[in-house]
């Protein structure tokens, strides 16, 4: 994290973080800075500690915080210490350059850049698929009106950055922005979803994928909100799709309906957050059957998001 210390520029470190099937954790501060020269080193310094003492027998544990856990807070960065060229850290740094109260700002639209007279342009790809014709229009459009390049985004969405001022009004009136809007549905704009059973051995269990789509089209014709929820489906365990950071998260697994009947299911998370107050979400309830999701999610997004009914809205209308 950006610090200064003694008029110097550089980063306090934090380490550790990890999803997994087995454990989830934030990452911790180490207690350490330094200056931005050194952010080469100290990473390599934290990686071959790791490589040296890291666990390799049971592979459920070959994540770094088990190794932190195991020498302590200390322990761990004597030995990130002794593999720096100087063979010695500093402590962290008091002067933040973040700061501590912060929202995340919506990167999906038009928005100018820093550089006068350009813009970037934020595309919403639905739950993170695209097909080749559609990487095509896309690889084209960034050629086009940019400089050809495609930033990614961790929510699975695109960004076309360096558009001139007189391109904007053109590459708003492309076909395939039909598909990949700029202003999507405001429950589209958080959705993540990862690959799901249909493409990966590991999530056995759901399609993620379409099942996510289908969901949050239905809950979306049922409830109205004024700002975006973001939701994230994951397959498996393995939480690929970091259910745990979502402000609603679905982790999918196998249930029995009403009828006994083995089928779909979920487990549902609740209170994810990112930004300064970032935070874990914990298990809100186990082993929902996907069919019953949509009641489920239309009640969290009614009485913890300010979600309105549209029966009621259109009534108060």
């Amino acid at each position: 994290m950006p610090a200064t210390k003694d008029e110097r520029f550089g980063f306090n470190l934090f380490v550790g973080r990890f999803f997994s099937a087995k454990r989830c954790d934030e990452a911790i501060p180490l207690d350490a800075w330094v200056p931005a020269d050194d952010v080469v080193p100290v990473c390599k310094a934290i990686l071959e500690a790791f490589r040296d003492l890291g666990f390799r027998g049971n592979r459920q544990k070959c994540r770094m915080m088990w190794l932190i856990d195991e020498l302590g807070v200390e322990g761990f960065r004597a030995e990130v210490e002794k593999r720096m060229p100087q063979q010695q850290l500093e402590r962290a740094s008091p002067e933040d350059l973040v700061q501590k109260q912060w929202e995340r700002r919506d990167y999906l639209g038009v928005h100018p850049q820093k550089q006068e007279g350009y813009n970037f342009i934020g595309l919403h790809i639905p739950v993170g698929r695209v097909q080749a014709d559609d990487m095509d229009e896309l690889a084209h459009l960034a050629d086009e009106y940019g400089l050809g390049e495609i930033p990614l985004t961790v929510e699975q969405n695109i960004i076309i950055p360096n558009i001139e001022n007189s391109k904007i009004e053109a590459l708003l009136k492309e076909p395939v922005l039909s598909t990949f809007s700029p202003d999507p549905p405001i429950l589209m704009k958080g959705l993540v979803a990862c690959t799901g059973n249909q493409f990966c051995g590991q999530a056995i269990i759901i399609e993620s994928k379409a099942r996510s789509l289908k969901i949050t089209e239905e809950v979306q014709r049922q409830v109205s909100l004024t700002w975006p929820v973001r939701m994230h489906w994951t397959g498996c365990p393995k939480t690929c799709a970091q259910v745990q950071v979502a402000d609603i998260g679905f982790m999918g697994c196998l249930t029995r309906d009403k009828n006994g009947k083995t089928v779909e299911g979920a487990n549902v998370f609740l209170g994810g957050r990112i930004g300064s107050d970032s935070h874990l979400g914990e298990v809100y309830k186990k082993v929902v059957p996907c069919d019953d999701l949509v009641p489920l999610v239309v009640d969290l997004l009614v009485n913890n998001f300010g979600a309105v009914p549209r029966e009621r809205e259109e009534t108060e209308d």
